[in-house]
């Protein structure tokens, strides 16, 4: 190749490269990307809600997932196999063959994924719910109502599934939901008795309208103590798991770094 066909190709590259640069830039200042990407998170909350609706999705807690990570870890690891599979052998049938493992492989990431967070979330529910119980009962003892109280709990507690159920209950009257039905849809879509005994309190403070605080500051105490023997618990399950790594992996070496010079004289001694 001379230089003057290096020349040439040069500037053939360089106008490619300033006609793309130009292209991405138009496509960015028109704001189609983020309108795309809001498009296929809004397919995917539709086809979550779609799944729930179906029973498809059957795990407790699974109505406080928002996170879409199970669907793009589903969706890589199948684009994922498909592409590896056709750059292995291209052909008909192992197309249609990746496509069937990949699908497999997809969904079962995407349910477990969901399970995952499903667990995570009922877990967030519970170690939030005894700050939310205790605080809604120093809210009553300071004379304010129930409604009102429930929304200064709602404003104090970090975000997260509690926080998000109790704002839905709170906004129930405003969106023409009375409070009895916007509590048993959240009774329903968490699966906790702690958090069926605290809806069941507010519950009877707007039927009867008494002081509750009492009431809530004893469950506050109930689930603090539970939680507690629940933290003792997995301490001691994690002893146990602890033993495999210790007689696998520490146990040999601490033993051979003791027994190194007994073992070394040992084979000097031998050798003679």
């Amino acid at each position: 190749m001379t230089a003057s066909d290096s020349i040439f190709l040069g500037a053939l590259f360089l106008v490619g490269l300033l006609i793309l640069i130009r292209f991405l830039d138009g496509v960015i200042r028109s704001g189609l990307i983020p309108r795309f990407a809001k498009k296929i998170v809004h397919l995917h909350e539709k086809s979550n809600k779609l799944l729930i609706d179906k029973g498809i999705l059957w795990f407790p807690g699974v109505h406080l997932v928002t996170s879409l990570r199970g669907w793009f870890a589903g969706e890589m690891i199948l684009f994922a196999t498909v592409i590896l599979t056709l750059c292995w052998n291209l052909s008909l049938l192992n197309a249609f063959l990746s496509l069937f493992l990949g699908a497999f492989l997809g969904g079962t990431a995407f349910f477990l994924s969901f399970q995952e967070a499903s667990r995570k979330q009922i877990e967030a529910v519970r170690s939030t719910l005894p700050v939310a119980s205790f605080l809604l009962s120093l809210m009553l003892e300071a004379g304010m109502g129930s409604s009102a109280a429930l929304t200064e709990v709602v404003r104090a507690l970090p975000r997260g599934p509690l926080s998000s159920e109790l704002e839905e209950i709170t906004r129930s009257r405003l969106l023409g939901v009375s409070r009895a039905e916007a509590i048993e849809k959240s009774r329903g879509r968490i699966p906790l008795e702690e958090y069926r005994a605290f809806l069941n309190l507010i519950q009877q403070g707007e039927r009867l309208g008494v002081a509750l605080s009492r009431g809530l500051q004893e469950l506050s105490s109930r689930m603090m103590e539970s939680q507690g023997h629940r933290a003792e618990t997995l301490a001691q399950k994690a002893a146990v798991k602890l033993l495999f790594p210790l007689v696998i992996f520490i146990f040999p070496s601490v033993f051979l770094i003791i027994l190194s010079p007994v073992i070394l004289n040992l084979w000097e001694l031998l050798g003679r």
